[in-house]
């Protein structure tokens, strides 16, 4: 239509002309006031003011009849212009007018194209049903005006008279044939007469107006009447050229669509990607199906997931096959954790019985598959309890048994198990695995007894090669553990002597158990035994380059020769260790200067203990060492240099456990130098400060011999009453009520225990128990969890340092008091304990404590030292390692200093997969995502929360995946996203973070 143009313009340029010829032709009559009219009327009529003209012309007509009735040829022009007036304005009086001018003047040149006129005046306005009125009454002849009477009825939808119209046009050699041919195809293709538009169509085809449209309707026909071969014939040819200028979307659907419902799946990806790079505004949901269906089937499932994943979130039947379609070309494009959305979203929708049903068990086999036993074991139980009579049932039963083994209720797995009926191979594959994580967790427990009878029974079914020789030996490992070594030696030999190529680990567990004979030996005073085991497991690793492992070997080989008395050996093996430059010098150093002394090598033994106090002023062994050296000198008779170190330990060290020992030889030191009243002084110290340790009985009878010299003997009568009393040797009352409070604590009865304890103290307030009752009354007070009384006590024996073990008064006040949130006095009784404390356990959790409270408390640096110190400690669990380099991350990761806090937090990984590392994963995630980095992201989260992380805390968990959600909406994949917060909702028992997830699914809901 756009390609019709309008008659008028030309009309009146004709009309113009006449009009000047008639007026040349007049120019020699006499201008009247009639003829002004006229000649106004002709200018309103060119300058378009049509009423004026109207006006003007119809008062020429109204003059004189006489006058008029000449032959004056202006006034069939005002007729013309009146008619032509009258149009423009749109006036009722128009066919009328144009009538009656046709019947005036018959044979006047414009009657035969005054209604043509009229017509394209109309149809250039749109105006098609007046345009028809019109041009009906033009001349057959006149093809242009017909063509427009055509297209005129056909916008009108009047098919049936505008194909008899382009019939007729058609058939001619005009320039209105091709438009005619193709417009009669369109009719007869909406009449469903195929063949008659495949005709029209390739008559206009011919016509480069109609180049790029036809292939489209030809395609179409074909296609409409089933005539595939054809089609294809036509459409494969011109989809194979390049740069047609042709529209071809429409060809290449069509072909792809044939192609597809022949399942020739390789021609119909091929058309439909050609069809696709047509689209950018993408594809209907249903072509869009069937193209990520094609890509399916010839395996190329990266693709396929692309085009499915938008028609799988919606809420149709079409939607639930692609779901189900997409799940499994995720699993073929081994990504399990996005095929696990994808089955949720099909088995969550019931539109196809047997879709939902096959959704149903993928979803679980996949759980199964991710290692996630809990919410397998669920989904498989469900699947069952649905389905009871399904294909799938024998399958999924077998699967149940292998899903609790990566659950963590072994117990309850176990159960199960040994309640079938029948057990397959695979069945006590689960059962030997099961009942081996069972017994490891009691092992980690420290729950040895508990651990036994499970690794027994994990030994029941060895079907797994690997998981029976790690039995054997943990079994033995809970064994040595319980000082049964006689039962343990004989499973580390049978690991030690097994030979198994196939089993990849058994030569490191014959390396470990080498390693653990050698200590049961030891502990049962088999030296030589020992040795032997020792040297072959430091020849082992020292050829494994396991630098630790060599060195620990090294030193404990030291420790076999000492204990049989082979120093020279001893030291030998010592030195090595020392010269390793491993954790262990500090003791190995100290080790060598015992057996120097004991070779009466002074001098050495000297040195010895003199470099364990200056290369390791930390060290445990630091006030041994100085105690050591200062016995050297009084056993050499040196008394001065030795009471100055003695001296030195006891003023540096007052709460050191060796103090007692000290001021013994000190008093004995001051004696021998004639020094008595400083011996007394030391011995009275013994006797009031540690009254019940046998070194008291020495104080008693050094501090009468040095009053015997000071000739003051009658003191000692005071001393030993007091000695007596607290030290009764007869069972007394006082002793007898004190031993029953003791009993109520002890018999767990704590809240009797306090009063009875109290009323002691209150009756002997200076009688050496009351130092151990105050203890006891805290130690019930806590077990009552009355932590504000409990602390209160605990600080009286801290304030009183008179009960022998004041340092666990110490770490329980400061448990209490970081687990009140007490941080500042925490951190004073971690420092306290770690100055005044000897036991390396109280010592490494005082590093903890004082690691985790100045991290509550945000003193980074604090924080950052003391949990350098925590992961540079050797021993020191792993636990508080990686938590060590957690909050170190954390406090990075505050900085905005991304690169050390992901260095740290892969340090924090590196060193366990616990809770710590777990965090540090999600936190390296989140990061990825503030970046909108969201595939390295959700790829991150995906792996190692399926790998490396699946026993990590629930609220860990939660957020890592609820910070996956956000990933997959930042990639626009919202079927991942809610398959994912609709997991959370249904298998994490965390309601806060279940809280969460059902928000954000609300929100896309409402997308």
């Amino acid at each position: 239509m756009k390609r019709l143009t309008s008659l008028v313009i030309s009309t009146l340029l004709t009309s113009t002309i006449a009009f000047q010829t008639t007026t040349l032709a007049q120019s020699t009559l006499s201008y009247s006031d009639i003829s002004v009219h006229f000649r106004n009327g002709r200018e309103h009529f060119e300058s378009k003011n049509y009423e004026a003209c109207r006006a003007e012309l119809a008062q020429y007509l109204e003059a004189d009849r006489t006058f008029l009735e000449k032959e004056d040829a202006n006034k069939v022009w005002a007729e013309y212009y009146l008619v032509k007036c009258s149009l423009y304005l749109n006036y009722s009086d128009t066919e009328l007018l144009a009538s009656r001018f046709v019947r005036n003047y018959p044979e006047h040149p414009i009657a035969a194209t005054l209604f043509t006129e009229i017509g394209n005046y109309f149809y250039d306005q749109g105006d098609y049903a007046r345009a028809v009125d019109y041009l009906s009454k033009s001349p057959r002849s006149n093809e242009e005006a017909q063509y427009r009477l055509g297209i005129s009825h056909f916008t009108l939808q009047n098919y049936r008279e505008a194909l008899n119209i382009f019939s007729a046009i058609k058939g001619g050699q005009g320039a209105y044939a091709s438009s005619a041919s193709y417009y009669s195809g369109i009719i007869n293709f909406r009449d469903k007469k195929y063949e008659e538009a495949i005709f029209d169509f390739k008559q206009a085809e011919l016509s480069t107006a109609y180049f790029s449209e036809i292939p489209s309707w030809l395609a179409h026909s074909y296609y409409r009447q089933g005539k595939y071969t054809e089609m294809l014939a036509y459409t494969e040819p011109l989809l194979r050229e390049k740069n047609s200028g042709k529209k071809l979307d429409d060809v290449a659907l069509l072909s792809a669509e044939v192609y597809f419902q022949q399942a020739n799946y390789v021609k119909a990806e091929n058309y439909y990607t050609i069809y696709k790079n047509y689209k950018s505004q993408g594809m209907p949901p249903t072509i869009a199906y069937r193209y990520g269906y094609s890509l399916y089937k010839t395996d190329q499932f990266a693709l396929a997931s692309e085009q499915l994943k938008n028609v799988a979130a919606k809420g149709d039947t079409l939607g639930q096959y692609a779901a189900y379609i997409l799940g499994i070309s995720y699993l073929k494009a081994n990504n399990p954790n996005y095929a696990l959305g994808a089955f949720d979203q099909a088995r969550k929708t019931s539109f196809n019985k047997t879709v939902t049903e096959d959704a149903d068990f993928n979803y679980a086999k996949v759980l199964l598959d991710l290692q996630r036993g809990a919410e397998s074991i669920k989904a498989f139980e469900g699947f069952l309890a649905k389905y009871p009579n399904s294909k799938y049932e024998d399958e999924a039963n077998e699967l149940v048994s292998e899903a609790y083994l990566y659950s963590n209720n072994y117990q309850a797995a176990l159960a199960y198990i040994e309640g079938l009926r029948k057990r397959t191979p695979r069945t006590n594959g689960a059962y030997q695995r099961i009942s081996f994580n069972q017994a490891v967790k009691f092992y980690n427990d420290e729950r040895y007894i508990d651990a036994l009878p499970y690794f027994e029974k994990s030994l029941l079914t060895p079907e797994s090669a690997e998981t029976k020789y790690a039995a054997i030996f943990w079994k033995a490992e809970a064994l040595s553990a319980e000082k049964r070594y006689a039962e343990a030696i004989p499973l580390y030999q049978l690991l030690i002597g097994t030979s198994d190529p196939s089993v990849s680990t058994l030569a490191e567990l014959q390396g470990k158990s080498r390693y653990s004979l050698a200590y049961c030996y030891y502990n049962n005073k088999e030296y030589d035994k020992a040795n032997r085991i020792f040297k072959e497991y430091a020849d082992l690793t020292k050829s494994s380059g396991d630098s630790q492992a060599f060195q620990d070997a090294l030193v404990r080989l030291g420790d076999t020769y000492f204990a049989s008395k082979n120093y020279d050996q001893a030291i030998s093996y010592y030195d090595q260790a020392i010269a390793g430059n491993r954790s262990d010098r500090d003791y190995a150093t100290f080790q060598k200067g015992l057996v120097l002394a004991l070779k009466g090598n002074e001098a050495g033994a000297k040195a010895a203990f003199q470099k364990v106090q200056s290369d390791f002023p930390q060290s445990l062994y630091f006030e041994n060492a100085l105690y050591q050296e200062a016995n050297l000198e009084f056993v050499a008779g040196r008394y001065i240099p030795a009471i100055t170190r003695f001296t030195q330990l006891i003023n540096n060290k007052p709460q050191s456990r060796l103090i007692p020992n000290a001021l013994l030889k000190r008093a004995a030191a001051f004696s021998n130098t004639a020094n008595h009243e400083a011996a007394i002084l030391d011995y009275k110290n013994i006797l009031k400060n540690f009254p019940t340790l046998p070194q008291s009985k020495d104080a008693l009878t050094g501090v009468q011999e040095a009053l015997n010299e000071v000739n003051r003997p009658d003191d000692f009568s005071m001393i030993l009453m007091e000695y007596q009393r607290t030290n009764p040797t007869d069972n007394s009352v006082v002793g007898l009520e004190y031993e029953t409070a003791k009993r109520l604590f002890y018999a767990d009865r704590f809240d009797r225990a306090i009063p009875a304890l109290t009323e002691y103290i209150r009756k002997n307030p200076t009688s050496v128990e009351s130092y151990e009752a105050k203890y006891l009354i805290a130690e019930s007070y806590n077990k009552l969890n009355d932590r504000n009384q409990a602390l209160n006590y605990y600080y009286q024996v801290i304030a009183d340092n008179k009960y022998k073990s004041v340092n666990k008064a110490l770490v329980k006040a400061a448990e209490i008091e970081f687990n009140a949130n007490n941080f500042n006095r925490a951190i004073t009784n971690y420092r306290s304990i770690l100055r005044l404390v000897a036991d390396k356990k109280d010592q490494q959790s005082a590093l903890i404590g004082l690691m985790e409270s100045y991290y509550k408390i945000s003193r980074t640096d604090s924080t950052i030292y003391y949990a350098n110190e925590v992961a540079n400690t050797p021993d020191l669990v792993l636990g508080a390692k990686s938590k060590a380099k957690l909050y170190t991350g954390k406090i990075y990761l505050d900085r905005n200093d991304f690169v050390k806090a992901t260095d740290f937090f892969n340090q924090t990984i590196a060193i366990a997969k616990d809770n710590y590392g777990a965090e540090a994963q999600y936190l390296i995630a989140k990061m990825l995502y503030t970046q909108r980095k969201y595939k390295e992201s959700s790829d991150m989260i995906i792996s190692k929360f399926r790998s490396d992380f699946v026993d990590a805390a629930d609220s860990i968990v939660g957020k890592a995946y609820l910070l996956l959600s956000d990933d997959f909406l930042g990639m626009d994949n919202i079927v991942q996203a809610r398959a994912t917060l609709n997991s959370i909702i249904e298998n994490l028992p965390d309601q806060e973070i279940v809280a969460e997830a059902k928000a954000k699914l609300k929100a896309i809901e409402r997308r």
